[in-house]
């Protein structure tokens, strides 16, 4: 059989994998909102005809696993014998299998020989849909007709021709119309480029060899799975963590709640007890959740496992109806990003009793502005959207990653290009930088927070949206301190300063006026008084941390040549 050349499995695996990725690069670069042409990729995957997944970008976590579920929920509304060569489908309806509406999903079928064979599919969040506030994003939803244009499976693409109709319903919905269908066409030539490479390979290696090879993969993803799994100690985990508001009920903290059952090569994620589903956009819609999870559980198994319809089958995962982790229908879910975080943290919270020395302390989550306003030059509206996506919390051996975001985000590449939003859009960046002393401290501290300034140039209307951990910073860990706590201001360091809560819809910012953004540190990892001095030291001459907060927290002096002492703090 083809299937046992290692080297043959080889080619063919990088093949696909080069693939996915490839059309979520040129999806990216091709499309209209500044916010994903200067990102390193989107969610890009390659599914086979039963909806089983192939392949999939390696960033784009979240969206991929949204594509999952989304194309089966395609496949029950249209008939495999209904789809033809060159047809194009998109949706975004989180209660389908999305995110929230402003992300759109893409879903090509291939054909070879005139045999529909594999799907490849696209998701990215798009300029504008509409809704309640500009992006789609407003912090105080409460349904998701609030959060724009709620779109079911449709054609976009027919037979290779554009269907229009479509096309100009959409436009009619967007405030920034030319740059939505920017986005959803790049999405749709993602599509074309996998088409494309999957079809030069069945030229190559034909379609019986192909698909005798992905069913070995996916065997092998699946036994690789349950074999860490086994790795793992049998038993029952229970683990915690909550969101500090859902833009509603300002005071009120949500709980999700993980139960975490290994049984030899078995393993279940259960998410009984969590809170009831918000008011307000916190809810993780279904594969939001499904998401965290899997990549939870994948933080403890070997990272070069694919990612593919095997590793889903070996992990159970039980996301109640009605809870914050599955919502009921019409629930909102923009904001979901924080209680994704809180699925993360409860699931290492659990395993922490089985790998006491895996686990890392919680970081930051993701915090967003949206604006918009009319461009000076020609009068035209524009939307802004720029995102800080946290950063992460030490854990035994290494500190957090400074102003870097979970790699549940894709990691490196997510933090835009300044330069870009300038060209484009009436504003400035004065300030972007790593904060001091905003780490948690410990033996390993947490990742740095963030600093950023951005003046804009004309009137505006603004929403800025934090999904977690702004008032209650991310706790430490194994004896660790909680990093710093975030928060928005409007014209900091003037006369006419003003914090802003943490979420907050559609209010006036005169031209002339700055937001500023602080985001958390992560949470520190051990004892701060264990830490290597030199790190200290290094952390100072790199203006991480100040030479006060070195002795105060870690019984560290730094002499004037930037070396550090052991002392002990001052009474």
């Amino acid at each position: 059989m083809k299937s046992t050349d290692p080297v043959l499995n080889e080619v063919i695996q990088s093949a696909l994998d080069l693939a996915v990725e490839e059309g979520g690069l040129s999806a990216a670069r091709a499309a209209g909102s500044t916010f994903i042409s200067s990102s390193n990729g989107i969610a890009c995957a390659l599914f086979d005809t039963s909806g089983r997944q192939v392949a999939q970008t390696a960033g784009g976590l979240l969206h991929v696993s949204a594509l999952w579920i989304m194309l089966g929920k395609l496949l029950e509304r249209q008939p495999l014998a209904t789809m033809s060569e060159g047809d194009v489908f998109i949706f975004n309806d989180h209660f389908l299998g999305g995110i929230h509406p402003t992300d759109v999903g893409a879903f090509r079928p291939i054909f070879h020989d005139g045999e529909l064979v594999f799907f490849a599919a696209t998701m990215m969040i798009v300029s504008d849909l509409g809704g309640m506030s500009a992006g789609g994003l407003p912090a105080n939803a409460t349904e998701i007709f609030h959060e724009g244009l709620v779109i079911p499976p449709v054609y976009y693409h027919q037979g290779g021709r554009l269907v229009t109709m479509v096309q100009q319903f959409i436009r009619s919905n967007s405030r920034a119309p030319d740059k939505v269908i920017g986005d959803i066409d790049a999405l749709v030539a993602g599509t074309s480029v996998v088409r494309a490479r999957i079809g030069e390979l069945l030229e190559r290696y034909g379609i019986d060899t192909v698909e005798e090879v992905i069913a070995h993969l996916l065997r092998y993803a699946e036994e690789m799975t349950r074999l860490g799994i086994a790795g793992i100690p049998d038993g029952v985990f229970k683990g915690s963590y909550g969101v500090e508001e859902d833009g509603i009920e300002a005071d009120r903290e949500f709980v999700v709640r993980c139960t975490v059952t290994i049984d030899g090569d078995n393993c279940t994620l259960d998410f009984t007890g969590t809170d009831r589903q918000a008011r307000g956009p916190i809810n993780a819609s279904y594969s939001q959740a499904m998401s965290g999870a899997i990549y939870g559980m994948r933080c403890y198994l070997d990272p070069s496992i694919p990612m593919n319809e095997g590793l889903y089958n070996a992990i159970k995962v039980i996301l109640p109806e009605g809870s914050l982790v599955n919502p009921r229908y019409p629930a909102a879910a923009n904001l979901r990003m924080g209680t994704v975080h809180a699925i993360l943290d409860a699931i290492n919270e659990a395993l922490s009793e089985a790998y006491p020395g895996h686990v890392g302390a919680p970081g930051s989550a993701a915090a967003t502005s949206t604006v918009s306003g009319v461009a000076a030059v020609d009068g035209s509206t524009y939307t802004m959207l720029d995102t800080n996506f946290g950063v992460g919390g030490g854990r035994e051996g290494l500190d957090g990653n400074d102003g870097t975001p979970s790699p549940i985000y894709s990691s490196a590449g997510w933090e835009r290009s300044i330069e870009a939003y300038e060209w484009e859009f009436p504003v400035e960046y004065e300030c972007f930088k790593l904060l001091p002393d905003s780490a948690g401290i410990g033996k390993w501290r947490g990742g740095t927070g963030i600093q950023k300034t951005i003046h804009y140039l004309t009137d505006n209307w603004m929403t800025v949206r934090s999904s977690d951990r702004f008032a209650r910073a991310p706790r430490g860990l194994a004896g660790g301190g909680p990093g710093s706590g975030g928060g928005w201001y409007i014209n900091k360091g003037r006369a006419d300063e003003t914090r802003l809560p943490s979420k907050k819809t559609n209010f006036f910012v005169k031209a002339g006026s700055s937001l500023t953004f602080i985001n958390s540190g992560g949470g520190g990892f051990g004892d701060p008084r264990e830490r290597d001095v030199e790190a200290v030291a290094r952390d100072v001459r790199h203006g991480l941390v100040s030479r006060e907060a070195a002795l105060r927290d870690y019984g560290v002096e730094i002499d004037d040549t930037g070396v550090g002492h052991r002392r002990e703090a001052a009474k």
